[in-house]
């Protein structure tokens, strides 16, 4: 089944026990790489099409939840790709602010995306 255009996905990627947060210019705010599933693309096609976009890198994707209005995947961070990507990105140790999405959200998925990873080499 192909989603429809309303669909939409982000990435937990980490590098070791660190995660990437790219910076949203027009948001003015961290967020995790992610966006719309286009016509006739998987979901998790978009989750590394957008992540590769917006962060500049390649994941590995282990595992995905379904928060019920997006999917999350869990990945480890790959190479950097050759390509200009469209945000700053950054490795956290820790949720850093000014968000702009929910916090909350956040401090379920990193730790979920910490758990399969490390158990999912």
């Amino acid at each position: 089944m192909t989603p429809d255009t309303n669909d939409t996905v982000y990435t937990v990627a980490l590098r070791g026990n660190r995660f990437l947060m790219v910076w949203n210019p027009k948001r003015n705010g961290w967020e995790m790489p992610g966006g719309h599933v286009q016509l006739g693309e998987s979901r998790l096609d978009a989750a590394k099409r957008e992540f590769r976009e917006e962060a500049g890198y390649e994941i590995e994707i282990r595992d995905v939840r379904d928060l019920g209005y997006c999917r999350v995947f869990a990945a480890h961070l790959g190479p950097r790709t050759p390509n200009a990507c469209e945000m700053t990105a950054q490795l956290f140790d820790a949720i850093p602010t000014p968000l702009f999405f929910d916090r909350t959200e956040y401090e379920e998925v990193i730790p979920w995306a910490r758990t399969v990873l490390s158990t999912n080499h």
